[in-house]
């Protein structure tokens, strides 16, 4: 077991030793941790849509900013705990080398992120938001200091895709079934995301020495592909019966797009990883629609 995974660590090696030049600008999207937040405003605006609720530049603002935050600082303490010799992901690599304009970002953020919450949004927002944002502070401490227990319940890939979700409609005050419905479908599309994505880097994780649903479940690693097949399906069949029929119809297309992206021939594993964010962008295509006249 130990010269397999030596093999597989050797792989990886060769697979991440390319330099930074040359990316497409998906990938770009990914090492920059950009494709997150504009995914959670692309579905903030379409929740906003179907439950006409007019969302505020502020409210944007707030959720783009504070998306991008959070993936800055998981990413900075991410590069700090990877093993000496060990293989790393193009993402990795890069932050690693730009650490200290890395966490000038952060500081800029935070500033901008506070003076935007503190004096346009409302206290409703702002006390769901600050609960939304203990809830995904333990999540970063108990993934970066105790990262082990997910060894023993697989379960941060769906965690992170439900606080994502729930982050992304803090601003929605809605609590009927036609919204928390296609809501929960969208947890677990984005559940299904990171599932995804710890499948296809199960040999990066093993190298690392890190816990994520895939090195904890090795029998399981088709159950991503299936469930999103079955998401699809799922969210057709509410569409039939619901009034967000555009919202779910959404939800089915890249829950379509990302179960494919399992069976397509990719590069390499960054540039799936980077997809794997951008078939979530469904909702855009609504949006030029609307455009088009």
């Amino acid at each position: 077991m130990g010269l397999l995974i030596d093999r597989r660590a050797t792989v990886v090696r060769r697979a991440t030793t390319r330099g930074a030049e040359g990316f497409s600008p998906i990938t770009w999207l990914s090492i920059s941790c950009l494709d997150a937040p504009l995914v959670a405003i692309t579905w903030q605006w379409i929740f906003a849509e179907m439950s006409r609720t007019t969302i505020s530049i502020s409210d944007r603002i707030a959720l783009f900013v504070t998306a991008w935050l959070i993936y800055l600082v998981d990413r900075l303490a991410d590069s700090f705990n990877i093993p000496t010799g060990a293989p790393e992901s193009a993402r990795q690599r890069f932050c690693a080398r730009h650490r200290r304009k890395w966490v000038m970002l952060i500081i800029l953020l935070t500033v901008i992120g506070a003076l935007v919450a503190f004096t346009s949004i409302d206290k409703s927002t702002l006390a769901v938001g600050a609960a939304t944002a203990f809830a995904i502070a333990s999540y970063l401490a108990l993934n970066h200091f105790a990262g082990a227990i997910w060894g023993k319940w697989p379960l941060k890939e769906v965690l992170i895709g439900s606080l994502f979700a729930g982050g992304t409609v803090v601003a929605i005050h809605q609590r009927v079934s036609a919204f928390v419905m296609p809501v929960i479908l969208f947890g677990i599309l984005c559940s299904l995301n990171c599932l995804s994505i710890s499948v296809w880097e199960r040999d990066l994780d093993i190298a690392q020495q890190r816990e994520s649903f895939a090195t904890a479940c090795p029998r399981f690693l088709w159950l991503p592909r299936v469930s999103c097949w079955a998401l699809a399906a799922s969210a057709l069949l509410v569409a039939i019966m619901a009034q967000s029929a555009t919202l779910l119809f959404c939800i089915a297309l890249s829950a379509i797009l990302l179960a494919l992206l399992h069976y397509a021939r990719v590069r390499s594993r960054d540039a799936r990883v980077a997809l794997a964010d951008i078939v979530l962008l469904t909702p855009t295509l609504i949006f030029l629609l609307r455009l088009c006249p």
